[in-house]
């Protein structure tokens, strides 16, 4: 891996998420590309709100411009302070958008899942990453709130290709985790042990890392995979096909306030 974008809001820094992603870029030795997004809707708006107002002594394009470029320092500072090569854009225009369009000449996004662009509050997670897990052009990383390593890697596997598909792309993008422990995870509706590409899936994983565990939960494929996470802490959670498989109930406000705001460590997503 050699190129991360990491999306942030350029009127509001994140430093938690930050930081995880200065640790993702130094961990796999990758250029870290801030891209700092604009709403120009929004901006447009709010200048013309201005204009019908009687304070005009000083413009809110001015002010956002001041907040922008000093979030931009910040950035650099703190990259720079970690050893962490890093690159600028700044994107005007609708955030989603610009960042699907980035996604296509880069190996992976990390996110924070609160990040938003409307005035009002949101659900977690935000439409924006909603639009961005659903549409991007490679892996994206949703950044924890806080991180203290990682110790367990967890790969979500529900025998679709999707989800393969998922492992394959994490394992490829980090090598570096090839000392840590790896759980497979499978939750089956039916009390079914008998999993036909067990055998060929654990092979294979064997040949990248040194330890491999196979976990089998019966019932309800999303509220199994919640109470199994749920207290856990120090994983890497990595899921395939936003939208189309067991990840796809974080669609749901209350499933995605359960699992994003009740544990606290990076989920990787990837799809085909």
């Amino acid at each position: 891996m050699r190129k991360i974008l990491l999306a942030i809001d350029a009127q509001h820094l994140s430093n938690k998420t930050i930081d995880f992603a200065c640790y993702v870029a130094a961990l796999t030795k990758s250029k870290l590309t801030g891209i700092f997004l604009e709403n120009l809707l929004i901006e447009e708006m709010s200048e013309l709100a201005q204009a019908s107002s009687y304070n005009n002594d000083v413009p809110l394009s001015y002010e956002r411009n001041k907040i922008t470029d000093e979030n931009i320092r910040s950035f650099r500072e703190a990259c720079e302070k970690r050893g962490v090569n890093t690159n600028i854009h700044r994107k005007r225009g609708a955030p989603a958008q610009e960042m699907i369009e980035e996604s296509r000449f880069a190996d992976l996004i990390i996110t924070n899942a609160e990040t938003s662009f409307k005035k009002k509050m949101e659900n977690t997670p935000s439409e924006f990453v909603k639009e961005i897990l659903e549409k991007a052009e490679c892996p994206v990383i949703i950044a924890p709130g806080s991180f203290d390593g990682i110790d367990e890697i967890i790969f979500s596997y529900n025998k679709s290709r999707s989800s393969v598909l998922a492992i394959k792309q994490f394992v490829y993008l980090f090598p570096e985790f090839q000392n840590k422990k790896i759980t497979l995870l499978e939750v089956n509706k039916e009390n079914e042990i008998g999993v036909r590409a067990k055998p060929r899936i654990s092979e294979w994983l064997k040949t990248y890392y040194d330890e491999v565990d196979f976990k089998l939960l019966t019932g309800d494929c999303e509220e199994e995979l919640f109470k199994y996470l749920l207290n856990k802490k120090n994983l890497f959670l990595v899921m395939g096909a936003y939208g189309r498989n067991a990840f796809s109930s974080l669609i749901k406000p209350s499933r995605a306030s359960l699992i994003v705001k009740t544990t606290d460590f990076p989920i990787f997503i990837a799809h085909h």
